[in-house]
């Protein structure tokens, strides 16, 4: 069986609850996960949501290293463009010595408008903003000091301190949802993580060309599938549940997420965007042997060395079915 890390649900609560509540959960369903046989626990980043979603993944990440013992913890993703890299150095440096090496810093070039809006930063640097950032984030790791001058960034005689504990250097996954972008991948970083929302046939092309390209650049290839699922007892009850899932994915089809394929064919709106269209080579849902199926299918066709996955949208499942799921899952789909 694939490594499998795990994604928590990274939003606020509702206007007037406790903040502190969506932290001991996810505390709680990392431990959860860790217990079950999973290899990480990762959360991602958004700005100005509608759902009061936690922007500060390093920050999360740190907070539940310290909650757990051997289970590694990171980022997924960051987005690199609106942070200065020498703080994410620094900040990360931090986190992987205070968590015993257990780092894993996985990096994006985002999507959403509102994010950039959030920081005055033009969405059309995304790019070069994200290969200057990993370029400074390894100098800063490898090196006792340096400059560098970019399009972007200029720094002179920088020095940071702590150095990570792993050696040489935490991995660090670059998300990638294009060609441009998984050529990038190849290029400046230890892995690919795809997307949560692309088919089968997107995937598959682009990991043949990140594995070409990595492989060019003399590098070992690491592909990390990124998926939304959600064990229950049989496929309807999933359907039943899928309510904020789908609420999760049609925010996606409203942003442009998608690659056209196969499968968006005769979607035109939101409304159209359904579970039983999704299920389709997109998601993993079902019972413990629907997921299995699923699972199979995924690494015949695409081949991904390492598998995260999300449980957890806005507005549900709640914190206690979660952590059912996760235990299940471990002993129904991980130990089989």
């Amino acid at each position: 069986m694939l490594k499998v890390g795990y994604l928590p649900c990274s939003q606020d609560p509702p206007r007037g609850e406790n903040i502190a509540r969506v932290l001991r959960e996810a505390a709680a369903e990392a431990q959860a996960a860790e217990q079950s046989g999973f290899d990480s626990c990762m959360f991602s980043e958004h700005h100005q949501q509608a759902d009061y979603y936690i922007p500060n993944t390093l920050l999360m990440a740190g907070l539940v290293g310290m909650k757990t013992e051997k289970l590694k913890i990171g980022t997924c993703t960051l987005l690199l463009p609106l942070v200065h890299p020498v703080h994410v150095a620094e900040d990360a440096a931090i986190i992987d010595q205070m968590t015993g090496g257990r780092l894993i810093l996985s990096v994006g070039a985002g999507y959403s408008p509102d994010d950039f809006g959030a920081f005055a930063v033009p969405i059309t640097e995304r790019g070069a903003r994200t290969r200057e950032g990993v370029e400074i984030i390894k100098k800063c790791w490898s090196e006792e000091r340096f400059s560098y001058h970019g399009k972007h960034y200029r720094l002179d005689q920088v020095s940071i301190t702590p150095k990570p504990l792993q050696k040489p250097a935490p991995p660090i996954w670059l998300a990638a949802s294009s060609e441009v972008g998984v050529r990038r991948a190849a290029r400046l970083s230890d892995g690919w993580i795809t997307d949560l929302v692309q088919g089968t046939s997107v995937i598959k092309r682009f990991a043949e060309i990140y594995r070409a390209e990595a492989k060019k650049h003399g590098k070992t290839p690491m592909v990390a599938l990124l998926r939304d699922m959600w064990l229950a007892d049989s496929m309807e009850a999933a359907r039943r549940d899928s309510g904020p899932l789908m609420y999760t994915h049609r925010f996606y089809f409203r942003n442009q997420g998608y690659v056209e394929d196969e499968f968006l064919k005769g979607v035109k709106s939101e409304e159209d965007w359904t579970f039983d269209r999704a299920i389709k080579h997109r998601i993993i849902a079902g019972s413990p042997q629907n997921c299995r199926e699923q699972l199979r299918m995924w690494q015949e066709e695409v081949r991904p060395d390492y598998l995260v996955l999300r449980m957890r949208h806005p507005g549900g499942p709640s914190h206690g079915e979660v952590v059912e799921a996760i235990r299940s899952f471990g002993e129904k789909v991980l130990s089989s």
